[in-house]
C-alpha cells in the first residue's frame, strides 16, 4: 500500500490556499488503485480537509488526519481510531498559553474552534480552507476533548514555545513545527507512523508493505517505519535521515515522477504532466 502526505508532498506550500493537485499525481493514483494498489491519505489537517483531497484522488477508505489523532473512513463516516489530547492536558496548556495572547486553534469534533476572530485566524483559514467559530475563552468552552492544538505566532517565539512545551510535556504531549508560523500539540501516541501501525492491524498490510512519502518533521517517523520511505527533495536533514530513498519536490511531480521509475508500475499508463 502507499501512504503519502498532503502538504509539500502531494500538494504545493501556497499560503494563499490555492493548492491544486497534479494531473501526473492523479493518474498515478488512478493507477496504483487500478492495479489493487491501496493508497492512503496521512496528513496533519483536519479530517473535512483532508477528505476532500482524497476524494479528488478518487480514493474511498480511511484517511489519516491530524497527524495520526484520528483515522476516519470515508466511505461510511465511521471513525476507527481517535486519540485526543486528554482534557487535564489541554487545560494546562491554554493555563499557560491564553495569558501570553496566543492565537490557538482547538480541533473539536472536526470543527476548528478559536477565541475571536483576527488576522492569523484569517491567515490559517485560508490555507487549510476551513472557516473557524468563535466561541470565547478556550478554557471556558472546553468540555470536550480536543482532537489537536495548533499555535499561531511568529517563527522564532513558536521556536521558543516548542522547547519550553518538550521540557514540560515530552512524555506526555507531542509538540511540532508544522510550517514556519504553525505549532501543533498532539497527544504522545499520535503519530503517523502509529495510525498506519493500527490500520495494518484492521486491513491486513505490514510495515514492509507500505511505500510512503513526505517531506516535514511529522513525517520522519512515517518514513522512518515504512518498508521503503521516500522524502521529498528539499525536506530537513532529519527527515532525509529517516528515508531510505528522495524524489523531486512537489513542484516538480516527484510523488508522480518516483512511481514512474519503479519496474512494477505500467510504463504504458504513466500519468501526464501539469496541474489540474
Amino acid at each position: 500500500m502507499v501512504a503519502t502526505d498532503l502538504d509539500g508532498t502531494l500538494l504545493p506550500l501556497l499560503l494563499d490556499g490555492s493548492q491544486t493537485l497534479a494531473a501526473s499525481t492523479v493518474s498515478a493514483t488512478r493507477i496504483l488503485r487500478d492495479m489493487g494498489i491501496m493508497v492512503i491519505v496521512v496528513t496533519g489537517r483536519m479530517y473535512r480537509s483532508a477528505a476532500r483531497f482524497a476524494h479528488e484522488l478518487g480514493l474511498q477508505g480511511p484517511v489519516v488526519a491530524y497527524q495520526g489523532a484520528l483515522i476516519q473512513d470515508t466511505r461510511t463516516g465511521q471513525i476507527l481510531h481517535h486519540d485526543p489530547v486528554p482534557l487535564d492536558l489541554t487545560a494546562e496548556v491554554l493555563a499557560l498559553l491564553e495569558p501570553r495572547g496566543h492565537t490557538i486553534n482547538l480541533y473539536v469534533d472536526d470543527e476548528l474552534c478559536v477565541a475571536q476572530r483576527n488576522e492569523e485566524v484569517v491567515r490559517y483559514e485560508s490555507i487549510s480552507g476551513m472557516s473557524a467559530r468563535a466561541v470565547g475563552p478556550l478554557r471556558d468552552f472546553l468540555n470536550t476533548p480536543t482532537t489537536k492544538i495548533g499555535v499561531t505566532g511568529e517563527p522564532t517565539v513558536l521556536d521558543e514555545l516548542l522547547q519550553e512545551l518538550r521540557a514540560a510535556y515530552g512524555d506526555h504531549l507531542s509538540a511540532l513545527k508544522t510550517w514556519p508560523f504553525f505549532l501543533e500539540i498532539a497527544s504522545a501516541s499520535a503519530t503517523k507512523a502509529r495510525a498506519l501501525q493500527i490500520l495494518g492491524g484492521l486491513l491486513g498490510f505490514s510495515a514492509q508493505e507500505v511505500l510512503a512519502f513526505g517531506d516535514s518533521y511529522n513525517d520522519a517517523d512515517m518514513l522512518a517505519w515504512a518498508g521503503t520511505g521516500v522524502a521529498m527533495m528539499g525536506a530537513p536533514p532529519e527527515v532525509l535521515e529517516s528515508a531510505d530513498a528522495t524524489c523531486e519536490s512537489v513542484e516538480d511531480d516527484g510523488f508522480a515522477r518516483y512511481l514512474s521509475r519503479q519496474p512494477w508500475f505500467p510504463a504504458g499508463r504513466r500519468g501526464s504532466t501539469g496541474r489540474t
